[in-house]
């Protein structure tokens, strides 16, 4: 893959992330902080999907960015993570795959179906993986932070 279609999948995927941050009705001060995390999402799928040709993997791992990027920006600019975090998956969604699944069961082609419908859930589930990884992680250091912090305030009452 070339950097020119990288540059080309980053620019189409930020703009794509931003429009679903204004139909969300995000803050207009996150929208381009929203579309640099959803193109930087798309950007690693891309990569990961040219290198490993497998399409839960690279959305595993993409969808984990995002997440992780989200959760960052989310603290330094003071506002929920969830902003962040769903316009950046959504080009991810395997949006053709459902619709092809829905598309063989109509036409009767019921192991088509199957192959292609499993598929897109799994490529869904590894979404949610990634989101639920990077979610877990984060939360449980800053519940451990706050123990910390509450037991040195025990101890230093303590001491005192």
């Amino acid at each position: 893959m070339s950097i020119q279609t990288l540059v080309i999948n980053f620019f189409f995927s930020s703009i794509a992330t931003m429009g679903f941050s204004i139909f969300f009705n995000s803050p207009v001060k996150a929208l381009i902080p929203s579309g640099l995390i959803g193109g930087a999402g798309w950007t690693l799928y891309s990569i990961l999907f040219d290198i490993t040709v497998n399409g839960i993997f690279a959305n595993f791992f993409a969808a984990t960015l995002i997440s992780l990027l989200s959760e960052i920006l989310a603290r330094k600019m003071k506002y929920p993570a969830i902003i962040f975090v769903i316009p950046g998956i959504l080009p991810l969604i395997p949006g053709l795959g459902l619709y092809n699944t829905m598309l063989s069961l109509v036409e009767g082609r019921y192991t088509d179906a199957m192959s292609i419908g499993t598929n897109a859930l799994f490529v869904s589930a590894s979404i949610a993986m990634g989101v639920l990884l990077i979610t877990s992680l984060v939360s449980t250091y800053y519940i451990v932070k706050q123990k910390i912090a509450q037991r040195k305030l025990k101890l230093s009452r303590l001491i005192k």
